[in-house]
């Protein structure tokens, strides 16, 4: 799915992350985990069972108090990334999904590499678990491997498949999801949902060039992707340019949303190669970051 070329090019960045999240394992990430790391964090009361190693004996000679000293523990990251697996992602050339497919491809080796800890989903219908919690770049090979069983298949209910997650997720860490977003439903109480948990959340809102322009002036006979409901139209001048005021409105509120609830987003053309999207793209939305 990627060569080894652009493999060697993504090791030079991580997902990038500011809030804290608490983690399983030793890793390169700050944690809200408390423990016996060399950075400074804080003090608390002496406890019985507490290893007297820590304790602070300046301030005990002080105030006669015992205190012990905490210190800043480094995690692994947690990482949830969710591919929108419904019909309308089987729109275009490439699909969307196929594209969606290959970003998250390039996501799962950066996590990978960097020592964090990914689970992936597809939603649609429902979520569903495709590979459980993965460390480490040895594990690579397996992500790519459970990418390519991805099919498109149902409808969209991605508020249903954000509850789903913020209800059952145990850990909360970092979502990334990539959609069309397109759910007569909506999504903003599923993301509001994520939020109450305190994941940090960053959304690739994936288009195909065949969407954002509409078929030529003429007699049309359309078909839902998804409810395979059909509509007989013309499209005109008129037609058309109400189309595009949709999508630039649809966008638009989409990313007003993301803004003001302090989500990352990103919108991409699949007719925007997946290089320039992650080395490029990625690291100006503030998506990934260079490590060094």
């Amino acid at each position: 799915m990627l060569n080894p070329e652009f493999l060697t090019q993504l090791e030079q960045f991580r997902i990038r992350c500011i809030q804290p999240f608490r983690g399983k394992f030793r890793g390169d990430r700050r944690s809200l985990n408390r423990g016996t790391g060399v950075e400074f964090s804080d003090y608390r009361l002496y406890e019985h069972g507490d290893d007297l190693r820590y304790l602070d004996w300046n301030i005990y000679a002080r105030s006669e108090k015992l205190f012990i000293k905490l210190f800043q523990t480094d995690e692994e990251l947690p990482i949830s990334i969710l591919i929108d697996t419904s019909q309308s992602m089987q729109f275009g050339q490439p699909t969307k999904l196929d594209y969606a497919k290959h970003l998250a491809a390039s996501l799962g080796y950066i996590s990978l590499v960097n020592s964090d800890r990914v689970v992936l989903y597809s939603l649609a219908e429902r979520l569903y678990q495709v590979l459980p919690s993965t460390y480490g770049k040895s594990q690579f090979p397996r992500f790519q491997k459970a990418l390519t069983t991805i099919e498109s298949s149902g409808t969209t209910r991605l508020t249903e498949s954000f509850k789903h997650l913020a209800t059952y997720q145990p850990q909360a860490g970092v979502v990334i999801i990539l959609s069309d977003f397109l759910d007569s439903e909506g999504y903003t109480e599923g993301i509001n949902a994520l939020l109450g948990r305190r994941f940090a959340l960053m959304l690739i809102h994936i288009q195909c060039i065949e969407e954002t322009d509409p078929p030529p002036i003429g007699d049309w006979q359309m078909e839902d992707a998804e409810t395979g409901e059909t509509k007989q139209i013309t499209i005109n001048e008129e037609t058309i340019t109400q189309y595009r005021n949709r999508q630039i409105e649809f966008c638009e509120n989409l990313q007003r949303f993301c803004t003001r609830k302090g989500v990352g987003y990103i919108r991409i053309s699949t007719d925007t190669a997946v290089d320039t999207v992650v080395m490029k793209e990625m690291p100006r939305a503030g998506f990934i970051e260079r490590r060094y």
